[in-house]
């Protein structure tokens, strides 16, 4: 078959889904890819992808998406595909309009997270399922990632229950994220900042936005520090809020405490030298793929009680998961790991073996690729 993953921004192409279509390829399929012009673009290319690009912003202008849906229809034509598997939200929406238009015989709707996201204003929620509903009829199968997704998506999307498959995301590297030894990196890390090795590391990455908990997690690292002198906070990502949130810690004085790392690429790394991962977020979580990599280093996580993170972490037995935006409840949590290091230890060890049960690279990535066949034949 001739498959096209289409996805707004081709980073999320080449973070997610080159073991999908690497996968896709060696069973034989044609694959190619839809994304934007960039130097993510390029790289894809690097690697022998076909990549064609639409010039889509993150926009909600008319005008940019109707050029964006002709421009998505010529490549489908172009190429007779078969299969037009579409990614994110905006991608999906021009996506499945381009699909519909150029007669493309199956299109799968892949959601990294439907926009429906529960405690949203509801007038936006309505707005979102209104949207997704009439977008639906255009799509011949949806993958989501949590259970959340697949309740919606069977009771209010699709004509039929048989069109939603939920999928174990995308899947986690075990060889890259172990819980090894993390000494090294961990004293490397410390003079780098400038701080003691014997501190307690909590490490935090997101995308630099306010609904993944990045204020939250900065004002529970003021509690703390007001009753721990040992604690280093650390949060690594790029986005809109990266220099303010930089500067909020030196305007309260956390500088030495709260370190703003940028965008990093020795993730695996970090993980190992941290003590304790935490993503507070409330934003359209599928699967947090930073959740099951700390699990996957054997390290506590503690996270938020919404979607995703309540498909990952188990409490008590992997993890903590405390409600959205409650700045004092993540510092409590936070507290309790902070000052139980027998507690940590066993909360690492079963997520590890959790993520080694349901979550490994190879088994999802065969579980999606089933699906998205499964859904061609129906």
């Amino acid at each position: 078959m001739r498959i096209m993953h289409l996805s707004r921004a081709s980073i999320m192409v080449w973070q997610f889904l080159l073991p999908l279509i690497e996968e896709q390829t060696r069973r034989g399929h044609n694959v190619s890819v839809c994304g934007s012009d960039d130097a993510y673009a390029d790289t894809l290319r690097e690697q022998g992808i076909h990549v064609v690009t639409h010039q889509l912003e993150r926009s909600l202008n008319p005008w940019a998406i109707v050029k964006a849906i002709v421009c998505i229809k010529r490549h489908i034509r172009a190429q007779e595909i078969d299969v037009l598997v579409c990614h994110s939200p905006l991608g999906a929406g021009v996506g499945r309009l381009a699909g519909w238009w150029a007669g493309v015989p199956c299109c799968v709707y892949f959601a990294h997270g439907l926009p429906c996201v529960p405690g949203q204003n509801k007038i936006k929620w309505i707005c979102w399922l209104l949207i997704e509903k009439s977008l639906a009829r255009m799509t011949d199968a949806l993958l989501v990632m949590n259970q959340y997704d697949e309740q919606l998506g069977r009771r209010h999307l699709m004509t039929s229950p048989q069109q939603v498959t939920r999928v174990p995301g995308m899947g986690i590297d075990l060889a890259r994220y172990h819980g090894g030894s993390s000494q090294a990196v961990r004293q490397q890390l410390a003079q780098s900042l400038g701080v003691s090795q014997h501190a307690k590391f909590v490490l935090c990455i997101a995308y630099m936005i306010p609904a993944k908990g990045i204020y939250v997690y900065f004002q529970a690292a003021q509690k703390i520090c007001q009753v721990r002198d040992d604690v280093v906070f650390l949060i690594a990502g790029d986005g809109p809020h990266e220099k303010a949130l930089e500067t909020a810690a030196f305007a309260t004085g956390l500088g030495d405490r709260f370190h703003v790392l940028g965008w990093r690429d020795d993730i695996d790394e970090l993980m190992r030298a941290c003590d304790i991962f935490t993503l507070p977020t409330y934003y359209f979580e599928g699967l947090p793929v930073s959740i099951l990599e700390a699990m996957a280093c054997s390290k506590p996580v503690v996270a938020t009680q919404h979607r995703g993170c309540e498909d990952v972490v188990v409490p008590g037995e992997t993890g903590c998961l405390v409600p959205v935006r409650k700045a004092s409840a993540l510092a409590r949590a936070l507290l309790k790991c902070i000052m139980d290091e027998p507690l940590c230890r066993r909360l690492g060890e079963a997520g590890r073996r959790r993520v080694e049960r349901e979550f490994e690279l190879t088994h999802c990535t065969r579980v999606i690729a089933d699906a998205i066949e499964k859904a061609c034949v129906r």
